[in-house]
């Protein structure tokens, strides 16, 4: 996980998965790579597409939905660095939990570190505070 650091105008110490946008050239399967070695130093083997999270307007000023893809990977090559992004801590699955998370990765860790669950697919609306998720709609596709 990735612990964002204290400086970033948006989120700052909050725990997240290793991520960023897709570029115009890439799909989520690269751009899953091509984050991970930008923000940890290594480069991963085997991704697998643990969650897809839909967010309808989940920050106070960006009227867009952001649709958020979870991947999960073994690691094949690279050794760990800490970024302007922030600093990589391992985290055993029992304490993600007790992190600053953000509310649909709270909602969804549990099915992001099962390798049994198959993948989440997760709609959720927030708070009009932006703080709290107040209805989910959540499926589990098991293949």
């Amino acid at each position: 996980m990735l612990k964002r650091s204290p400086l970033k105008k948006y989120a700052p110490n909050v725990v997240h998965p290793i991520g960023g946008k897709v570029d115009a050239d890439e799909n989520p399967y690269q751009a899953a790579n091509r984050e991970v070695f930008e923000e940890a130093g290594v480069k991963m083997n085997n991704l697998k597409l643990e969650a897809c999270i839909l967010e309808i307007a989940p920050h106070k000023n960006e009227p867009h939905n952001w649709l958020i893809f979870h991947f999960s990977g073994d690691w094949a090559s690279g050794k760990i660095k800490t970024t302007e992004e922030g600093e990589f801590i391992w985290l055993k699955p029992s304490k993600i939990s007790k992190h600053l998370l953000f509310p649909s990765v709270r909602e969804a860790i549990k099915h992001i570190i099962n390798p049994h669950d198959g993948t989440v697919f997760m709609t959720c609306h927030y708070n009009k505070e932006k703080t709290n998720i107040i209805k989910r709609v959540k499926n589990l596709c098991v293949v």
